[in-house]
């Protein structure tokens, strides 16, 4: 019984992909893909591909590499006819591919392992970046990002950025390209339509972060960390009792955190000082005086910012990465660097007034003048900083701004 039935499905898929034609607009089956129904119909007016014998078309049914093979040679091809007998033990003269297999072969646009072609295994995404790629001689025309996995794939990596640069093949949404995941009719269809085609080809990479939906995306993270861990804290850790569990709000945390960070957070937890001042993941970032993105891509950020002294704080630039599972930004890691006499700061009047706007809540203030300081770092070393004084014009009292930590002396 299983030899019919696949001699049934093997029948099928011959009909497919040879002469038997069925017009795409009378394919009942389209609309379960309606995202790629546009390049299906297209491709089967062309005489490229055809549906099956029961009136459909099977869009999610995966594609062989002989079948992509035959698509390619109709398109490129159609006059064409083996030159050669083919070096592989797995072709059969009589299969329905075997002269587009084999002048697929001839034009470099497969290759076979040696002895065998597999024309009858799935092919991969990767697979038909390839060979699409040699096919029609794409040409690289701007510069791309590449997937995470899929950037050190000897044989397909520059083909898939090769298409990827003109969206002809594109990323999934959650930002991979998944290289080794068969590729469906349906699919295949959308890549040889755009080859074709341009006007199928479209952008569906995910816009990268802006600056400012950074800065947003990291304060909003932060702040889901800081209240979930310190609610819990503030409930069951206040002297004398100290009942604290980080099991109790693992699960809450989870969505927010990577498995990676979750273990600098528990550890955080457990030191956390409910009844002092200097409070772990609190929000106090100042993105509008420093921000540096250091990587902006779909599945990683890793940006540079500053939190200016004050009597919590040590001045510092933070590094904060943020990684992507499965659609949802988390907190990678956070790092940090005291300012020093190498590098720190050095805000503008401005900026030192909106230092003195955010800190007090005091807003009628004017400039006065400035002077030149020694400051120490923390390794012992000083450097030069100019110090910005204000008038507050309501009480008379001066106040000072440090422009290389954004200390304000109380």
């Amino acid at each position: 019984m299983r030899k019919i039935v696949s001699f049934v499905f093997a029948i099928t898929l011959v009909l497919s992909f040879s002469n038997y034609y069925v017009s795409a607009e009378n394919f009942p089956d389209l609309d379960t893909t309606p995202w790629a129904k546009e390049e299906i119909i297209f491709l089967n007016e062309q005489g490229i591909i055809n549906g099956l014998p029961d009136g459909k078309f099977g869009p999610k049914v995966n594609v062989t590499r002989a079948q992509v093979a035959v698509m390619l040679v109709r398109d490129l091809y159609p006059n064409e006819s083996p030159r050669a007998e083919p070096p592989f033990n797995d072709l059969s003269e009589t299969a329905y591919y075997y002269d587009d297999l084999v002048v697929a072969y001839e034009k470099g646009i497969m290759q076979g392992d040696g002895e065998n072609m597999r024309p009858t295994d799935y092919i991969s995404r990767a697979e038909v970046a390839v060979m699409v790629d040699r096919a029609y001689e794409i040409k690289r025309n701007e510069e791309v990002y590449g997937f995470s996995d899929a950037n050190n794939i000897s044989w397909a990596t520059e083909s898939i950025l090769d298409l990827n640069s003109l969206h002809i093949i594109n990323g999934l949404p959650d930002g991979t390209f998944k290289p080794f995941k068969n590729i469906t009719r349906a699919e295949f269809a959308k890549v040889l339509a755009a080859t074709i085609e341009p006007s199928f080809r479209k952008d569906t990479t995910p816009e990268l972060l802006s600056n400012s939906q950074i800065a947003a995306k990291v304060d909003q993270l932060q702040d889901k960390v800081f209240h979930t861990m310190y609610d819990d804290l503030m409930e069951h850790a206040i002297y004398p009792s100290d009942n604290r569990d980080y099991n109790r709000i693992e699960g809450d945390l989870n969505p927010y955190i990577t498995d990676d960070f979750n273990t600098v957070v528990e550890r955080a937890y457990y030191n956390a000082c409910v009844e002092c001042d200097s409070l772990y993941f609190a929000k106090n970032f100042a993105w509008d005086i420093h921000t540096n993105v250091l990587e902006n891509n779909q599945n990683e950020i890793i940006v540079e910012t500053a939190q200016l002294e004050n009597y919590a704080y040590y001045g510092s630039f933070e590094i904060i990465t943020l990684q992507k599972e499965e659609g949802n930004w988390k907190l990678q890691a956070r790092d940090w660097k005291r300012f020093e006499a190498r590098r720190h700061l050095n805000l503008t009047v401005d900026q030192a007034k909106q230092r003195i706007i955010d800190h007090t809540n005091t807003t009628d203030i004017s400039y006065w003048y400035s002077y030149d300081r020694y400051n120490e770092d923390a390794e012992g070393d000083y450097y030069i900083t100019k110090v910005y004084v204000f008038m507050d014009n309501k009480s008379g009292d001066e106040i000072e701004v440090d422009s290389s930590t954004g200390g304000i002396p109380i």
